[in-house]
């Protein structure tokens, strides 16, 4: 069962993808983060890398939480990305419609921040929304910039930085700032050979940190944390009319994960977590993380929020969605396949956005 997502890319394409790297380590017991991700495999490596069986998840979730479901007809949000809950209010990115909306513990619309445009409180369709020392950041990707606010919402300040030329649909969508006030910023996309956590320096470059990866960031007692979402192979096919493969059939599936340090100096494997994981996001709260895994099938996706181990060990499930839940009919209409936010307030309140059916989940600890 992979998420799969394939292109032909003729000859001259090929040297383009094996730019990405191909340094790695055994992916048997004890895997180890490979010098750069993605990766692009060849014939025989994709066929072991295929062949190698996704690690199962929980069979069931603890029925320790009220779900609040609050769809688009409540909410009014377009498309929601981002969560963050400062008290009483719950505030989501609006992707389409380029404005921070509130919500009330009830899921209903309590206010509207912003506007599309490139003023001061107006976004171009903002991605991530996290709470850091007492203030709001919102991560306005259209614009190039990170804008700071108090916890009403009141504008303070912004942070402007270097745009990236990223592929057509491939953008900053994740963001986590350390104890310094450091802000880093992901990509969830892993086909892309410019995709990196980056950090923003003080004179606004966005710096590349090594190794590669694509995925998701989250800021914990002043440290930042990343794990890497799903993987690439590539195999080669031969096209009619010629007598050698003269192209290159490229697919992702979910592969090896790990739960990952950051820093300006570097990325550190801190864990493994189980194979094909394939997370969305993550929060970590009193040393546990509560993570989403994604693992699209035919037919729909199989959701599960987890709570894990700090060294990456399967603990229980918060939430479980399985396929035929949610079927993958308009899936081509969400960019790149990045349907999940996560907010964790504490163990007894839990947010989370499904971007691509327009839903905010509330936790309840009953």
């Amino acid at each position: 069962m992979r998420r799969t997502r394939i292109f032909i890319a003729m000859a001259g394409g090929i040297l383009l993808l094996s730019a990405c790297g191909n340094t790695k380590e055994d992916f048997g017991t004890g895997r180890t983060l490979p010098d750069t991700i993605p990766i692009m495999y060849t014939e025989s490596e994709a066929e072991e890398f295929h062949n190698t069986p996704i690690d199962p998840l929980c069979d069931g979730f603890e029925d320790v939480y009220h779900v609040n479901i609050w769809e688009a007809e409540q909410t009014g949000i377009e498309r929601p990305y981002g969560v963050c809950a400062v008290g009483d209010a719950v505030y989501v990115c609006d992707f389409d419609r380029s404005c921070v909306v509130e919500l009330d513990k009830s899921g209903n619309r309590a206010a509207s921040y912003g506007e599309y445009g490139e003023g001061e409180g107006q976004f171009r369709n903002p991605t991530a929304i996290i709470r850091h020392d007492g203030l709001i950041y919102v991560l306005d990707q259209g614009n190039n910039r990170v804008q700071v606010f108090d916890g009403e919402m009141n504008y303070l300040r912004q942070v402007v930085y270097a745009g990236r030329a990223f592929s057509e649909n491939v953008y900053f969508q994740d963001m986590a700032i350390d104890a310094d006030g450091t802000i880093y910023l992901s990509v969830w996309e892993s086909s892309d050979i410019r995709t990196a956590v980056y950090y923003i320096s003080e004179d606004g470059n966005t710096n590349p940190i090594m190794p590669r990866i694509g995925g998701v960031l989250a800021e914990y007692e002043g440290e930042v944390y990343a794990m890497n979402a799903y993987w690439y192979y590539q195999d080669y096919v031969k096209l009619p009319g010629h007598d050698r493969p003269e192209a290159v059939y490229t697919a992702t599936r979910e592969g090896p994960c790990f739960f990952i340090g950051c820093s300006k100096k570097g990325l550190e494997q801190l864990a493994e977590l189980p194979y094909g994981y394939n997370p969305a996001d993550f929060c970590i709260v009193n040393d546990m993380i509560y993570a989403i895994s994604v693992r699209m099938k035919w037919g729909g996706a199989d959701v599960q929020i987890n709570r894990l181990s700090m060294q990456g060990e399967l603990d229980s499930a918060v939430y479980i969605c399985e396929t035929g839940e949610r079927d993958g009919s308009n899936i081509l209409n969400e960019p790149l396949e990045y349907p999940w936010y996560l907010d964790v307030v504490d163990g007894d309140h839990i947010y989370a956005v499904d971007s691509l059916w327009k839903t905010v989940y509330y936790f309840e600890k009953k």
